[in-house]
């Protein structure tokens, strides 16, 4: 029995080490002190980042923090003691702050306090007392009266007033930076209240905080404050019901022009009880029920409706133009609200006036085709085949699948005489001599149509061209003759008379201006065939050459538009292209699979560290128990010798009190843990609701801003649509109605402009043959002066034209690729005669860009420039 206090008194040693061990978890079960806050710069207002915020308890260090890119930063801290908080950042101004947490009584100490300290800093001036900034800027203790941490006012507007007045010694304003502060503090409470009267509340507590960051703990800007965000809270709901409002209306509205009476009653009753005092949702509601009650007459008529729409659908599928007019008119009348019929009757009224036009366009082409295949024939007649090459050719774009005009323009061109055609006049009569005998028949018969033509005999002339038609059938000269003989009788049979006799005369003034100014040629002719005798071996060549030129020239541009459209159209992105955005998509990805398996696996660490810590505990108890039985076991044996029965069962039964303790303790301690992990957890997912709250609460905020900007663009585009469509209509009417008076004297005009015409081509041409002749007066002197030139002059600015081609380089366009870092650079270096440029397309994950001899450039002008790769 001796030996049993010292099993009780090692049972509470346990105990005590036991205690020891969840000292520290209740401690941390205790409340805390949560600091934030934004440090920002006084002049600009600037949120300030890396600023090291320092913790002193008892004037020993006790935690540091950086603040973020947004001038934010956090701190934790414990009660019951005595805190200084530091701001330091580079050249700018030191601040302190005080923390009494000593005076908060023990009945709050289990409870969290949340403080928020607000810090601005400056540049320091010389001439500065810095034995102010060695004093705390703030205090912060606990009040009883209002049970929570308070800032001593006093004393921090009596430093604040202090800092000012020093800030105003040692400027060199002479005291304007002194009133900097409470100069801000009024314009910041002048705009509130600016803001406050227009009812624009956000814009309101956004300059009350300002003023509130110079003056904390303002009085009248708080209750300001909290005025305006009272009232932008009644806005907001106000606002929300005129949302919800206006939908139902939409709602409605889109219902009674669908006829779907139910929907739209059900959706005006709503916009009723949203907001009882507006007064359309009630007129357009008795409206809907009035047209509810007479819906059921309204079924035959729906019918016949829908019946004369699928009618006038049909017809105008099938053209039917007639037909389908007729049924839309039908279903118009039916339902005169109904806009369906109506723009369909405006759409069969456009589709008839663009058939219309078109056949008049088509009209009007084929008259203008036919005046100039007569008037290319008439200039090939006249062995003017420069100019009848031109008008066949003219023809032929008109017309391309009509081969006449294309084979008439080859045979102009084959009796084109170049300027040394003069010399191969005799073989052209050796040739003409040894023709075909039905050539020369057909080619008299032609002469003689032509002649009878050109003298108004159309019996003569439509013989001889049937004549003509007669020996070659396949020719469509003589065939186009005999149709333009018929129209031009049908046109003659109903031409006025007096039209005639102005024909007529202004045909002989024609010809008598014509006749003058081929005379007047023929001299000047005459005098420029002896200066050109002498260079037209040398002018042929040149002319040659140009002409081989001007048509690669051509080629090569037409092939370059054809490729850069091509080009253009392509917008399929290249493999390099596809490459990297693929790549950068894969590394997106694997940088989320990274941060999500960092998160499981910290998230399997901490779980097996609760783990662990529970069965060290549980481990080091084992080995108490283990050891203390040991021990017992030990005494109670040697005991055993010595004492009896009894004495044996009381050692037992207390061994089975202390067991049955020790299981109760340790189910106990095992309790408290997991009640603490679930604080915790709970405590961290509060937190975490309220920041998703917030951020759900701005974001749908900024939602409805977003909608309600769009639903008034929708409105003012729909508005604009509706009266630029009106303009145009008012527009087109205007032009029909002006177009109606275009076809009066139509004939006297035409005949006019023909006149006018003829007239400005033989000056026309009287013009070229001059310029022509001094052209070559030009040339042939010029080649004078260039042959007179003495050997060995200094050369002119016109002799280094042919300046040798670059070495290395070949013309046309060269391609090479290769990789920069983690970019693909595609390089075209483009030789055009002595001018080379190098182009360069970069192809890397965040983009492609383009660049021209360095200088950046658009993908147009890319593609545009560099088509052609000749490697």
């Amino acid at each position: 029995m001796a030996n049993t206090p010292s099993i009780r008194m090692r049972a509470r040693k346990s105990w005590m080490a036991f205690g020891a061990l969840m000292l520290p978890l209740m401690v941390m079960a205790q409340g805390g002190i949560e600091v934030d806050g934004t440090v920002r710069e006084k002049d600009s207002n600037r949120k300030l980042s890396g600023v090291e915020v320092e913790v002193l308890r008892g004037g020993q260090p006790y935690d540091a923090v950086s603040t973020l890119s947004n001038g934010k930063y956090t701190l934790s801290l414990e009660h019951g003691e005595d805190y200084e908080l530091r701001f330091t950042f580079g050249d700018l101004s030191p601040r302190k702050v005080e923390l009494n947490t000593s005076t908060i009584p023990a009945s709050f100490r289990e409870r969290p306090f949340y403080l928020t300290v607000e810090m601005s800093m400056f540049e320091v001036p010389d001439g500065f007392d810095m034995s102010l900034l060695d004093k705390p800027i703030g205090k912060v203790a606990f009040d009883a009266s209002k049970e929570q941490l308070a800032w001593d006012l006093p004393y921090t507007a009596t430093m604040q007033g202090k800092i000012d007045r020093a800030l105003s010694a040692a400027s060199e304003s002479g005291g304007e930076e002194a009133e900097a502060s409470n100069k801000e503090y009024d314009e910041h409470m002048r705009k509130a209240e600016l803001e406050f009267g227009r009812e624009r509340w956000a814009q309101s507590i956004n300059w009350l905080d300002r003023a509130l960051t110079e003056v904390p703990g303002d009085a009248r800007a708080e209750q300001m404050l909290a005025e305006a965000q009272e009232r932008m809270a009644v806005a907001e709901a106000e606002a929300a019901s005129r949302r919800e409002y206006e939908g139902q209306m939409r709602e409605g509205k889109m219902a009674m022009r669908k006829e779907d009476w139910p929907a739209a009653i059900a959706a005006f009753e709503a916009a009723i009880e949203l907001i009882p005092s507006e007064q359309e949702p009630r007129d357009l509601l008795a409206e809907v029920q009035e047209a509810n009650a007479g819906a059921g007459a309204d079924d035959l008529v729906q019918e016949d409706y829908l019946e004369a729409m699928a009618e006038g659908e049909a017809a105008l599928a099938e053209s039917n133009f007639d037909l389908a007019e007729a049924s839309f008119e039908r279903a118009s009348n039916l339902k005169p609200s109904e806009r369906t019929p109506k723009e369909k009757l405006a759409e069969i009224r456009q589709l008839r006036k663009e058939a219309e036009r078109n056949q008049a366009g088509n009209a009007r082409a084929l008259q203008e085709y036919e005046a100039l295949i007569e008037k290319a024939d008439r200039n090939f007649d006249a062995l003017d085949f420069v100019k009848a090459k031109s008008l066949y050719e003219q023809a032929a774009q008109m017309m391309p699948d009509d081969l006449y005009p294309r084979q008439r323009a080859e045979e102009a061109g084959s009796r084109i005489v170049p300027l040394g055609g003069a010399e191969e006049e005799p073989l052209v009569e050796v040739e003409s001599g040894q023709a075909n005998p039905m050539d020369r028949e057909y080619e008299d018969r032609i002469r003689e149509g032509d002649e009878a033509f050109d003298a108004e005999q159309w019996t003569e002339a439509e013989d001889a061209y049937a004549a003509a038609l007669e020996l070659k059938p396949n020719e469509r000269y003589p065939k186009n003759r005999l149709r333009r003989l018929q129209s031009m009788q049908t046109i003659d049979s109903g031409v006025d008379a007096n039209l005639q006799i102005d024909r007529e005369a202004l045909m002989a003034e024609g010809e008598a201006e014509a006749e003058a100014v081929a005379q007047e040629t023929a001299a000047i002719q005459e005098e420029q065939d002896r200066l050109l005798e002498e260079e037209r071996l040398a002018a042929q060549e040149a002319e040659s050459l140009r002409m081989a030129q001007s048509k690669a020239s051509t080629d090569a541009d037409r092939a370059r538009s054809r490729n850069y459209v091509l080009a253009m159209q392509n917008r399929e992105e290249d493999d390099a292209e596809a490459y990297y955005r693929n790549a950068l998509e894969s590394e997106i990805r694997a940088r989320g699979q990274a941060v999500y398996a960092a998160a499981d696996r910290q998230e399997a660490l901490e779980e097996v560290w609760v783990s662990n810590s529970d069965t060290r505990r549980q481990s080091s108890y084992a080995d108490i128990r283990e050891s203390a039985e040991v021990q017992a076991n030990a005494t109670f044996d040697a005991a055993s010798y010595r004492s009896d029965r009894r004495a044996d069962l009381e050692v037992k039964v207390d061994l089975q009190r202390e067991r049955a303790q020790d299981w109760q303790a340790m189910g106990n301690a095992g309790r408290r843990d997991r009640f603490i992990t679930l604080t915790r957890k709970d405590e961290a997912n509060r937190q975490s609701l309220h920041d998703r709250t917030k951020r759900y609460a701005v974001f749908v905020d900024s939602l409805d801003r977003m909608l309600a900007a769009y639903a008034d663009f929708n409105r003012d585009l729909r508005l604009a649509s509706t009266d630029a469509r009106i303009m145009r209509f008012e527009d087109i009417e205007r032009r029909a109605a002006e177009h109606r008076r275009v076809g009066e004297g139509e004939s006297i005009r035409r005949l006019d402009r023909w006149n006018g015409i003829q007239k400005v081509e033989r000056e026309d041409q009287q013009a070229k043959t001059l310029a022509a002749g001094e052209a070559a007066i030009r040339a042939a002197a010029a080649l004078r002066e260039e042959r007179e030139k003495a050997t060995g002059t200094a050369p002119t600015s016109q002799d280094y034209l042919e300046v040798p081609a670059k070495e290395g380089i070949r013309e046309g366009v060269e391609e090479r690729s290769y990789e920069e870092g983690n970019a693909l650079i595609i390089e075209r270096t483009v030789r055009v005669d002595n001018e080379v440029n190098v182009y360069r397309k970069t192809v890397a994950k965040h983009g492609v860009y383009y660049f021209k001899n360095n200088r950046s450039i658009t993908r147009e002008i890319w593609v545009l420039e560099t088509f052609e790769i000749s490697d």
